[in-house]
């Protein structure tokens, strides 16, 4: 899967600090308790896209492979509930907020044997501030200082919990400066020497990337029972664009592992003996943004009534359960995730198609031709629904919709154009109503998707700084009470319906044992191994 990062990025987690070591390190796993499992010589996956580069650095997506290259020096815990070391040792966050500080594994290492010490780990992050399209992810940090050899301090302006999701993710890994200084961008893109599990043997474009194992690696994340080097000499991604034949040669056992999984084969792949399914959820919803300031939208009651219109479980049905039913705007995959909220929000926001009708009435719309439609001063209520063609569910979700809207009287016509023309429309004032969807692990990206910062012309002072106090709030319960209040006041204005969030999945030819996939989708191969 393609993981996209958008706009200055949201990022994340004010959640419970664990700032303590991950426990010792254990021998490479084994299914029989020996010290290493049978045939773990090479591991094939197969994945949809090809990388846009290997060094974390200069791209501006990533997947699984960036993954296994990159170890951050935090992780998140499987639930995002829980920040814990992993490449450093422990970690330390003041009080006030005015500073992190990491400890490093005293023989810390790249995957070249080079020293990954606190002067390597300042260069990779001044590295990442100077290049990287995400620097601004990392606004807060006003200086980074080396304490010892050891230790390395992050000087911030202030309490910025929103950078957790940034650090913990394959965007937090560490890059040997020292050795990209020695060679051009575009090498280091093809062959980064870098801190995690695996490094890059050979990239054949089109084809696949090759990666060995990093006989050097270490981890102090206390997800993985595994903490040395994996169990697996080398790792072959495939780039295999077909999803059915990705699913065709992992049914062949051509491959062990793949990604996304499409939707119409994941029931006949959790019945199949040979094959092992995990799901997980989008960190984030696709939703539909509404014009407030001008056209047939303006009127917060038609706003309303589309809303309420909206039957969710409808949606549902016709997309074969590959998505799940939202309400608010952060997922059950993202921190900041209040269920409580959510069933409030599904009680206020339930599908009550005569009550959508009766705010139309009440807003002065009437069927007065009798066409089915609804009308007033002679203009029918109509509007362009804008859909991504690049976005399967909410493509597969729109005609539903249009008939939906169309049971209280209101013409919405489909119009598809690709996601990225879409948002330049809103940007550019010049839409009704239009699907997009985000993804990040993290609460704060509604940041930049609901304010200024998002690019569009318009804002709410209010739900502006409902959503600034979210993202400086360090204490979890109330970072998660914060984002209630911002919910509420989006909620309270109806400038958005909340839709759904996609369901993925991943599967496995059932002898791969010890494959972690957490609840947003990173995938832990400390453990895995073949049967």
């Amino acid at each position: 899967m393609k993981f996209h990062r958008t706009t200055a990025l949201a990022l994340a987690l004010g959640l419970t600090l664990t700032a303590c070591s991950g426990g010792s390190e254990s021998e490479t796993p084994s299914a029989d308790g020996g010290s290493e499992a049978a045939d773990n010589s090479v591991l094939t996956v197969a994945i949809q896209d090809e990388v846009e580069g290997l060094d974390i650095q200069q791209i501006g997506w990533e997947n699984m492979v960036q993954a296994l290259i990159y170890e951050p020096l935090v992780v998140f815990n499987e639930d995002l509930s829980e920040l814990q070391p992993a490449f450093a040792e422990s970690f330390t966050v003041a009080e006030d907020g005015s500073y992190i500080e990491f400890v490093l594994p005293a023989d810390a290492k790249f995957s070249n044997g080079d020293v990954c010490d606190a002067e390597a780990v300042k260069a990779s992050e001044e590295r990442f501030l100077a290049i990287s399209e995400y620097a601004g992810d990392l606004d807060a940090m006003e200086s980074i200082e080396v304490v010892d050899a050891q230790t390395i301090r992050y000087h911030l302006s202030g309490p910025a919990p929103y950078m957790w999701a940034s650090l913990t993710s394959t965007y937090g890994g560490i890059n040997d400066v020292a050795v990209a200084e020695t060679m051009s961008d575009d090498e280091f893109n093809r062959q980064p020497v870098t801190n995690g599990p695996y490094y890059v043997e050979e990239w054949a474009q089109g084809s696949q990337v090759v990666l060995k194992r990093n006989e050097y690696y270490k981890t102090n994340n206390p997800n993985v029972d595994n903490q040395g080097i994996l169990a697996f000499d080398t790792i072959i991604v495939r780039f295999i664009p077909d999803e059915f034949t990705r699913v065709s040669e992992l049914e062949s056992g051509d491959v062990d592992v793949i990604y996304d999984v499409p939707s119409s084969s994941i029931a006949d792949l959790e019945e199949n003996p040979d094959i092992t399914t995990y799901r997980y959820q989008q960190a984030g919803v696709s939703y539909l943004n509404m014009q407030t300031e001008k056209g047939v939208t303006a009127d917060i009651k038609v706003r309303q009534a589309l809303t309420l219109a909206v039957d969710r479980q409808e949606i549902l049905d016709a997309l074969d359960g590959v998505v799940t039913p939202t309400y608010g705007f952060i997922s059950e995959a993202q921190a900041g995730y209040s269920a409580g909220k959510e069933a409030e929000l599904a009680e206020k926001l339930a599908y009550n198609p005569e009550q959508a009708k009766a705010l139309l009435a009440e807003a002065g719309w009437a069927d007065t031709d009798g066409d089915g439609f609804v009308d007033k001063d002679g203009q029918k209520l109509t509007f362009e629904l804008l859909v991504a063609s690049d976005r399967a569910s909410i493509k597969a979700a729109a005609p539903v919709l249009q008939n939906q809207f169309a049971a209280i009287g209101v013409d919405a016509q489909i119009r598809e154009y690709e996601g990225a023309y879409i948002k330049q429309l809103m940007k550019d004032d010049d839409y009704t109503m239009g699907g997009r969807n985000f993804v990040w692990n993290d609460a704060d990206i509604l940041y930049y998707v609901f304010t200024a910062e998002s690019g569009y012309p318009w804002d709410d002072p209010a739900l502006t700084d409902a959503l600034v106090a979210a993202r400086t709030e360090n204490d979890t319960e109330l970072r998660v009470k914060a984002y209630e209040a911002a919910q509420d006041i989006l909620v309270n204005d109806y400038k958005a319906i909340s839709l759904f969030a996609d369901n993925y999945c991943v599967a496995t030819k059932s002898n791969i044992k010890g494959l972690v996939v957490t609840n947003d989708g990173r995938s832990w191969y400390n453990d895995t191994v073949r049967e």
